[in-house]
Parts: C-alpha cells; structure tokens; sequence
C-alpha cells in the first residue's frame, strides 16, 4: 500500500505539534508513505535482532530504495529514504499514514487499515516536489467497537481507558528479556536470535478487510 501527504500538513500533525519538529535533508514538500502488509501467517517479519533489525524493514526498505531509483531515473526526482526511528532523523509514521489517506489511528495506538487493520509495516520516502495528498480519509474503525484489544494486552495497557505507553514499554522490556534462538536450518533471511515482540493488541483487531 501507498499513500502521499505533504510535509506542510504532517507539521501541522498532532504528534508534531507536541514534539516539535524533525531535520530533514533539504526542503522536502511531499511524504510518500508505504505500508508492508504483515500477515499473521508470517510472524517471522517482525523478528528484531537488535543489529539488522527484522525481515519486514529489510523488505519494505527495499521496495522504497527501488522506488526511490525510479523516480530518480524516470521522473528525475530526488527522494529520500528515512529512518524508521524519528531520533535517528524519521517522521512520526503514524501520523504521515493518516495524512496519506492509508487508515486511522486506532484506540490501540495503531495505525488501522480499512484493508487489513494494524497490521501493516510503515515507511516514507520524502520528495522534494509538491504531489497532490491522497488523504486522510473518512474513517472510525474503533467506533462501537468493544476493544478485544483492550483485553488482549498482558501488561493491561488500557485500564485507565486509554493508551498507556509506559505499559506497553513494559512488556516489551519483557519481550527483550526473553530472546528466542532459532534452530539451524530455517529460512536465511530469519535471524538465528532473535526478539519476538509482543502483537496481542495488533492481532486481536477485527478489522481484516
């Protein structure tokens, strides 16, 4: 999935407006956002192993450096790939994706997709020329919902009945604590150690499209 939203509008974004804002190289006017959609099927994606990082970012990264050399050779247009971390000089993905048109952000702090829920993988690309924004749009995906996410999560991260971050850290501090080692002999892509972050919350959604 793909979506676009402009630099002016994601400065503008909520999660910027309490952070503050990033230094991006030159002075980009456009986001492209890409979504890797992460099927439950392959839980593999999001193994971090804390130097390389997961399958799925390697994946996604690749898709967004060929786009990158097309819109360089075909429309002779410089693009930028960023960082995933917003420290390390990224954006606030979540609010780009919604700016892009590609879902809304959830009770769970997700983004969720009308075609496949939260569970997609982000990245962006910045151009440096104005493309026309491919969103947001219309829609409330947790409105009468009774949140199984709410009851899914280990760390009950919704009790105060919203998002609690400091919760969620918590168990993934778990999660690092238990590093999972991966027989030899499986897909050479899959880390041989490996963190298995916790996705109770992403994979108790009901949305699936």
């Amino acid at each position: 999935m793909a979506g676009i939203a402009s630099v002016a509008s994601l400065q503008k974004s909520p999660s910027y407006e309490i952070y503050g804002k990033s230094e991006w190289p030159r002075d980009p006017k456009s986001v492209i956002v890409l979504a890797l959609i992460h099927d439950e099927a392959e839980p593999d994606l999001d193994w971090w192993d804390g130097k390389r990082g997961t399958p799925g970012n390697r994946r996604i990264e690749s898709i967004a450096n060929n786009l990158r050399q097309w819109l360089k050779e075909d429309l002779s247009s410089d693009a930028y790939l960023l960082p995933y971390d917003v420290e390390k000089g990224g954006i606030f993905l979540k609010d780009a994706a919604v700016l892009a048109g590609l879902g809304a952000i959830g009770m769970n702090n997700l983004i969720i997709t009308p075609e496949f829920g939260p569970r997609v993988r982000l990245r962006a690309l910045l151009l440096d020329v104005d493309l026309a924004p491919t969103g947001p749009i219309d829609f409330a995906p947790c409105a009468g919902c009774d949140m199984p996410c709410k009851w899914a999560c280990p760390q009950e991260a919704f009790k105060s009945g919203s998002y609690s971050r400091t919760l969620c850290n918590e168990q993934m501090k778990r999660d690092e604590a238990n590093t999972v080692i991966v027989e030899e002999g499986q897909e050479k892509d899959v880390p041989s150690r490996y963190i298995k972050y916790c996705r109770a919350c992403e994979l108790a959604c009901p949305i699936r499209g």
